[in-house]
């Protein structure tokens, strides 16, 4: 779960943080993949070092630690297709970023059945209210951010 929250959050904030210049130009798909990789390296890193202190060693400490990262990966994957198609002028820029933006915050306010489907005592209501929470408070930090800075 920690995984699959880092990546939308920390994708969002590279897709909100674009200009419209560096979308038409390419370079946001450049950032929301920088910041994937990056993410998904530190990912697997804190909690390989964490298995490690807690007495777990090896290969299949790392392997489980690669797998269970792989959410990060996935959480650029439609933001980066929908940016390159406005780089490549299939969508205008402010579309494709719009667009980048609400897949991520609909994977945000996916997180509650998310968990819900990897333990399920969560109430199915109580997964779609924390999801819900979730995305409101993406939704205002991205208005925010538009507001504000651009």
């Amino acid at each position: 779960m920690a995984a699959y929250v880092y990546g939308n959050i920390l994708v969002l904030a590279a897709v909100v943080g674009a200009s419209p210049p560096t979308v038409a130009s390419g370079t946001a798909v450049a950032l929301v993949a920088g910041t994937v990789l990056s993410t998904y390296v530190a990912h697997v890193l804190a909690h390989s070092i964490g298995s490690l202190l807690s007495g777990v060693h090896g290969r299949t400490a790392v392997r489980r630690q690669l797998r269970d990262a792989v959410p990060v990966l996935s959480s650029g994957i439609t933001p980066a297709v929908l940016l390159s198609a406005a780089a490549l002028d299939r969508l205008p820029t402010t579309w494709g970023q719009a667009r980048a933006c609400t897949v991520l915050i609909g994977r945000i306010a996916a997180t509650g059945v998310v968990y819900r489907r990897l333990r399920e005592e969560v109430p199915l209501g109580k997964a779609w209210a924390v999801g819900a929470s979730a995305a409101a408070v993406a939704g205002i930090a991205v208005l925010l951010k538009l507001t504000l800075t651009h």
